[in-house]
Formats: C-alpha cells, structure tokens, sequence
C-alpha cells in the first residue's frame, strides 16, 4: 500500500531531507537520473538509433542530462542528443551538464550532441530517433507552457505517433502534478517514472491518458521524514493479504448471502452481470429479486444464481416477496439496469428504509442512484453509493464538468450529503469511507463498454457479503479498495486476451477472481521448480552508480587506488540506511553507471556489510576469480562468496 502525493508537499520533503540529512540534491538527482536509464535500455531493447532528450532549466532537465551521461557512459555505441532550453538553469541542472561535458570531452567522437535552443525555432530532427526522454517540465509547473515549450510537446508527440517510444521524468511535461490538468499542451508518454510517491495528478482528470505506464522509483528519501497526507493506493501485490485463502472445511454459507435487486424489460443482462460477477468473487449464494416478466432470462443468463419473480404490476405483492429476501440477505446491492418504473422506486423506498431499521450492506448503483437523486433520503451508514460523473451531478446537482474537474471535492460532498462511503467512478475511481481517501490505479480503456459497472457492484456486494460472514477482515475503505482492484486486473487480462476494443463485460467477468499475479494458462505443462539460490538478490538485475571509477585513487586512503568501478545499488539499502555497495566485473574502462545482473555476493564477516558483484548479464566467474579482482579492498576483511 502507497499514497499518492503532491508536489508541495514532495518538494518540502526533499528540501528536509536536503538541510538534516547528508543526502544533497545531486545525490537525489544522480538516484532520480538511473532509473530514467534504467527505463531507457528497457525500451532501447538493445536497438540503434539516436536518443533524444528534451531538458528544461530546471531540476527536471537536470535528471534527464544525469541519464543522458549515464547512458553514454555504460555503452560505447550510444548516440543522443540534448536539447536544451534556454533561460536561468537551476544549479543542479548547471552541476550535471558540466558532467556531461566532461565526459563528452574524454570521447572523440562524441557520442551526445548538446544543442541549445532557440526562441521559437527548432533544431532538424535527428535521424533515427529511437527514444525520447522528456525532461522539460516537473512537478511544480502551475501555468500554461508558451509557444517555445509547446512546440517541443507537439514534436514528441508526434514522434510518439510514429511509433517511438517517450519517457516522462517524474511527470509528463505540461501536466499539472496536483489536478491532473494540462497545462495548454502536454507531452504524451509511453512511461512515466515518477519518484518517491505517485503525483496525484496522474491519475486525476487527464494524467492517465498522458502519463502510460507509470513506475514508481525509489530515490532514497527516508520515511522518518515523509510526513505527507495523501490518497492511499493498493498495489498488486496487496492483493493476497485483503483476500486470504478459503478454509478447506468451508460451505456456501461462510461467504456471504448476496441479494441483488436488479434489471427490467430490455435490461435482463445488467441484472445476470451483477449477479455472476458476486458469484465469480465469492459469494456464497447470490439471488436476484427481479420483475417476473424476465426471471427466465436471468436465470438462463446466470443459471448458478436463483432467482425471486417480483410481480411489478402490483408493488405490494412485489414488496411482500422481496421483504423476506432482504431480511435472508448478509449484503444487498440495487440499481443495475433496475429502471424507472413506478414500482421500480416504491420499492427501493422501502428498501431503503428497511435497512435503516435494519443495518445491512447496500450498494446502490444505476438506476437506483437516478432514484435517490429524484427523491433524496435518508441512508444508513452501511450504505455505498457507486456513481460515474453524471450520476454523481445529478446526485449533487453540478455539472458533470464540475464533477470531472474536482473529483476529490466531489466524492467528499457525495459522503457528506448522503452519509455513505463512495466509489466515484472514472479512469481512477475515488473511493471515499470515514476520513480515509483512496484512488484506484487498476483499469483499462477497454473497460469503458456498457455492464461494466454492474459487475463492479456485484463485486463489492459479494465482498461486503463475505465481511458480515467474516470471511474478510478489512475495513470499508479497503473492501472497497479490494473490490475495484479486482474489477480493474480483470479488464486487464480481458484486454491482454480480446484486445483493446474488443472486451465485453461478460469476458471481464470471465476473470474475476483469478490469481494476476501469474495466471497459468490450461492445460500448460509446469515445469520442475529449480533451485533458488540461498540470496534472494543472486542473479537480480541492478543498476549501479559509480561513485569510484576504476584507476581512481581512493579520498580516505592515499595508497589505495581501485582496480574495479565501484559503487552504489540504486533499489535496495542496507539495514543501516545506507546503499548497497557493488563492484563492477570484467569491465575495464571508467563507467558513471551500470546495469548488470548480480553474480556474487561477498559476506563480510568483520562488519557484517555484504559486498555486491555486479556484470553483464549471462557472465559466470569462480569464486577464486572474484576474491583476485576484489582482494584489493577486501583484503582487510574476513569473508566468504556466495556464488550465482
């Protein structure tokens, strides 16, 4: 679990860190610079071409100059270019440029052409671009980008559109980093990697569209001084600890009665999705209380569902059928594809006040969201309110531009005028309970297909079933939170499956519940586990920032001059807060940085400190080999190797 921040609050934390720690801002920017070369060999695949790297005056170019250099230096064959705007350059941004220099001085040819821009003008375009690195603008942009910035944004963009891939530096540029709004233009990005904590920009408004794929990265800010509010955000890997195993000597009952009130003439399908998606997520038993004139179509539709005829031409016969419903019911979700006939909202009224007498979980979504906005009453404080934008204006009477402009300040109206917990639906949905806040960060484009939502009310209804059974143990924020990760990993995999345009609610619900971490495919042979090496980190792939250079003489001891590059593990510090230290094998020229696969790891037994080796991937060397490239420092210790 994460929160997202803002970019006050980032550059506060970082200005703390700055002035009581010994992390300076070079050392942030050097961390910030590798995971940005890090991403681009990612994208490069090994590919020839040119580089091409926008840089702003501020901090943000700065990192993206630090990648730049760091990307020449570890491959012989690069080739990039840096354009540079013009104006007042931060000090970091002036520090990396005057690295980069230096290093281009020491080749011939050099392998990065710095090229400094003029107003309104642009330079021709490289040939072959295969990557373009945007590093114009951070987080701290608050006013529309000029003509000059805009230019560059509409010539990455168009390269984007040709089919190069774009690397955002933190954020995309033109993006504002707290409201998700583009400033003018923007610069759309095949990634971004944005540090510390996801901005939650990203993911308001038009961050998704803008950003892709995001990375968080780790630059090696201390939590002790992270003190920022934000919106928390479940990560994937959370998923197995909200949703334990099922106990073996377990029945239906154990998981939860879902009762879903639901579908009319023309709309039998909302009703079916509703229920197999609370059957697919675990329910127990899930019924549907329905119009009888398409109790057929649901019960063929959803057969593992059952289902009670509502007669509709006579609202009290109907009510006194689905009374006894609601009292069986541990969780009851209404609304989806429901209508707006009369007896439609007789008796969702009454629901409404049954479960204010009688405290149970109820989802209200669709129709039954109309209904309420219609006629306002009092909720209980189990209930949960699903709306999308115009739901949610008519629910607030607001624009539905107000809506998608201020999507916090709406979700957060939502709670206070009907008492409720909220999933305010979108791109990310914001998910409001209590004082705590959320965003989701699970979901596709290829989502936005009717049905859609029903199934999302199905899943929380079968969650909140499965609490009041106490199959789940979390709180109403993370069962939400729960509720719309699933929702979105499995119009993930639909998309991997039938493609972007081509996914159907029903081939989402096809992937409720399944294990997104590693999907096995039917019937694929799973072959023999191997052995795994005592050292989780044993044949990682790491990227390391030289801060000794091989042939260099060490600060601290005059006769000691390095024999290998030497440096720092940018993803892992040590139990006392400081970097993984690795050497650099079987490279003999001075790197800045490098990328590699770790092969062995020295077990220092004087200060219990490991030491990391580090080389191209596929190398092997013998124990013997890397005590002689190592013995001259690790000859003053007492240690043992363990090998890949």
């Amino acid at each position: 679990m994460i929160k997202t921040i803002t970019p006050s609050d980032m550059k506060r934390i970082e200005t703390l860190v700055m002035r009581q720690t010994e992390i300076t801002g070079e050392m942030l920017m050097e961390r910030a610079a590798a995971h940005v070369a890090r991403a681009a060999l990612r994208h490069l695949n090994g590919a020839s071409g040119t580089v091409l790297c926008l840089c702003g005056t501020g901090n943000n170019g700065g990192d993206g100059i630090a990648a730049m250099r760091m990307l020449a230096s570890s491959d012989p064959s690069f080739q990039g270019e840096c354009w540079i705007m013009g104006g007042n350059h931060s000090p970091d941004f002036l520090g990396e440029l005057d690295k980069l220099q230096a290093l281009l001085s020491r080749k011939q040819p050099p392998s990065v052409t710095l090229i400094h821009l003029e107003p309104n003008a642009l330079p021709p375009c490289p040939s072959h671009v295969t990557l373009v690195i945007d590093a114009l603008f951070g987080t701290g942009l608050t006013r529309d980008l000029d003509d000059s910035a805009s230019a560059l944004c509409a010539f990455s963009n168009a390269l984007l559109g040709s089919g190069v891939p774009v690397i955002a530096v933190d954020i995309p540029s033109g993006l504002n980093g707290e409201s998700g709004a583009v400033m003018g233009t923007g610069i759309y990005a095949t990634e971004t990697i944005t540090f510390h904590r996801p901005k939650l920009g990203l993911y308001l408004r038009e961050g998704l569209s803008y950003a892709g794929k995001i990375t968080i990265a780790d630059i090696g800010l201390p939590s002790d001084y992270d003190d920022a509010q934000g919106l928390l955000m479940l990560e994937k890997q959370d998923m197995s600890q909200m949703l334990p195993p099922r106990k073996r000597a377990s029945h239906k009952g154990n998981y939860g009665r879902v009762l879903l009130f639901a579908g009319h003439r023309g709309m039998a399908g909302a009703a079916a999705l509703a229920a197999s998606a609370a059957l697919k997520t675990g329910a127990g038993l899930t019924t549907v209380a329905c119009d009888e004139r398409i109790l057929d179509i649901v019960q063929t539709l959803c057969p593992c569902a059952t289902c009670i005829p509502l007669p509709f031409d006579d609202p009290a016969l109907a009510w006194a059928a689905l009374e006894p419903a609601l009292c069986a019911a541990d969780a009851i979700g209404a609304g989806c594809g429901l209508g707006q006939s009369e007896t439609a909202g007789i008796l969702l009224q009454k629901m409404i006040a049954y479960v204010r007498e009688n405290p149970k979980p109820l989802v209200l979504d669709a129709d039954a969201l109309n209904y309420l906005a219609s006629a306002p009453q009092p909720l209980s404080s189990r209930t949960i309110l699903t709306p999308h934008p115009a739901e949610a204006a008519r629910l607030l009477g607001w624009s539905i531009d107000d809506v998608i402009s201020k999507p916090l300040k709406a979700a957060k109206a939502l709670q206070s005028r009907y008492s409720s917990s909220i999933v305010l639906k979108g791109a990310a949905s914001i998910l409001v309970s209590g004082d705590e806040m959320a965003v989701n960060p699970f979901g596709t484009a290829a989502m936005a297909k009717g049905g859609s939502g029903d199934l999302l009310t199905g899943i929380i209804s079968a969650l909140c079933a499965g609490r009041v059974k106490h199959a789940y143990a979390f709180s109403t924020l993370s069962l939400l939170q729960t509720a719309c990760a699933m929702h979105g990993l499995a119009g993930k995999q639909a998309e991997r499956i039938h493609g972007e345009r081509g996914v159907l609610a029903t081939d989402i619900c096809q992937y409720i519940g399944m294990n997104h971490e590693c999907p096995i495919a039917p019937h694929a042979a799973i072959p023999a586990p191997k052995a795994a090496p005592s050292s989780p980190h044993l044949g990682s792939i790491v990227s390391v920032t030289i801060d000794h250079q091989v042939g260099s003489r060490s600060e601290d001891k005059e006769d000691l001059i390095y024999r290998l590059n030497y440096g720092y593990v940018q993803e892992l510090l040590e139990s006392e807060n400081d970097w993984q230290d690795a050497y650099i094998y079987g490279i003999t020229q001075p790197l800045e940085w490098f990328e590699g696969e770790v092969i062995a790891i020295i077990h220092r037994h004087t200060d219990a400190k490991d030491q990391w080796v580090v080389a191209q991937k596929g190398t092997r060397a013998s124990a013997h080999q890397i005590k002689t490239a190592t013995h001259f420092i690790e000859k003053d210790f007492d240690s043992t190797i363990e090998m890949l």
